[in-house]
């Protein structure tokens, strides 16, 4: 690597001379200044437009020349999967021995219909990373041929695991493309080997689920189908942190009770969380601290009062973060919290010290 870009990379660069840098202005091999140019972009540095500009003006085969080697790191060949849209060139970072299966996932989306029949082909990759399948049937450029074979090879990628474990993946597919379940199922990593499997099929396990089931119906009013709940429960540990991350209402809503601290926490980071969901969440007496800390730190949630009356009355809330929020709370909820036993005596004096001055 070239001294300059290295120490760009370092970040022992000075700004003069970043921006002449990334601009293209300073005698660094292509391939070097295509590793500053995407650590510039992919890392949304100040000098990230201009370093876009810079790597969009290249002529193609420039680009192509500069990734003839080997390229290690393989971010310039995302750079170019991300940014590119050359048949020719795409074709050359797609086949290039350096790339790696989390790039090709991570660039499938930004790829043009015309190149997918490439990372399609890539049996190493898509076994490695099944979720490259979904990101290609997903496509809106795929047409119906690919994603006839999507659905060929995810099968093919289940001959290659246990029976039982197979089996259970072949049901999910076919529950999610008849509409039964979330789409967000049929991205789940396959189970955690080191991980004992979770066993569903004694009446005591059964038991358990209607229990939540009707607990969640109890809370939340919500009727959540007692096949559903058995199968979230079946899931292991790191199906559940992705089905969190990703999973509709349902899954968000039995997953939030888990006692485990990372599924509660991708269950908060969920995009497609709700503020109604949010506000629940907040009053829960079994939510992890760190779980409440990510939403004190919201600022667009800390906006709705119910969110925040949930906070401050929340026992598992730290106290510095619900004496924070406690004057934002009105008076007849302020009361409550001078009422409530279960609430920090510190938070209850304070309560009752800001009614008493307001009294005067």
């Amino acid at each position: 690597m070239h001294q300059i870009v290295q120490m760009f990379i370092d970040g022992q660069l000075a700004e003069a001379m970043v921006n002449a840098l990334v601009a293209g202005h300073l005698p660094v091999p292509p391939q070097d200044l295509l590793h500053a140019l995407a650590r510039a972009v992919q890392e949304d540095l100040p000098s990230g437009p201009k370093a876009l500009e810079t790597f969009l003006a290249m002529p193609e085969s420039l680009v192509a020349n500069a990734i003839l080697g080997p390229v290690e790191p393989p971010a310039p060949l995302g750079l170019i999967l991300f940014q590119r849209k050359e048949p020719a060139l795409l074709e050359t970072a797609l086949l290039h021995p350096s790339l790696t299966a989390e790039w090709v996932e991570r660039s499938v989306p930004h790829l043009p219909g015309s190149v997918l029949e490439i990372p399609l082909n890539n049996q190493v990759f898509w076994l490695e990373r099944p979720a490259i399948l979904d990101r290609l049937e997903e496509h809106p450029e795929a047409e119906y041929q690919i994603k006839r074979r999507v659905n060929e090879f995810r099968r093919d990628v289940l001959r290659l695991i246990p029976a039982e474990v197979a089996r259970e993946r072949l049901e999910i597919i076919d529950e999610v493309e008849a509409g039964h379940l979330d789409r967000a199922w049929s991205e789940l990593p396959l189970p955690d080997a080191s991980e004992e499997p979770v066993s569903l099929e004694t009446e005591l396990e059964r038991a358990r689920a209607e229990r939540l089931r009707l607990e969640v119906a109890a809370e939340t009013g919500e009727e959540i189908p007692l096949s559903l709940t058995q199968r979230v429960m079946k899931l292991r540990t790191n199906q559940k942190i992705m089905l969190a991350i990703k999973g509709g209402k349902e899954e968000r809503t039995l997953l939030i009770r888990e006692s485990n601290r990372l599924i509660q926490v991708n269950v908060i980071r969920n995009p497609r969380l709700t503020q109604g969901e949010v506000a629940f969440i907040a009053q829960m007496r079994t939510i992890n601290e760190e779980v409440i800390r990510i939403i004190s730190s919201n600022r667009e949630w800390m906006k709705k009062y119910a969110i925040v009356k949930a906070l401050v009355l929340n026992p598992k809330t730290p106290i510095a973060i619900a004496l924070n929020h406690l004057k934002r709370l009105i008076d007849m909820d302020m009361k409550l919290v001078v009422k409530d036993k279960n609430v920090a005596e510190v938070l209850r004096r304070e309560a009752k010290r800001y009614l008493s001055t307001k009294a005067v």
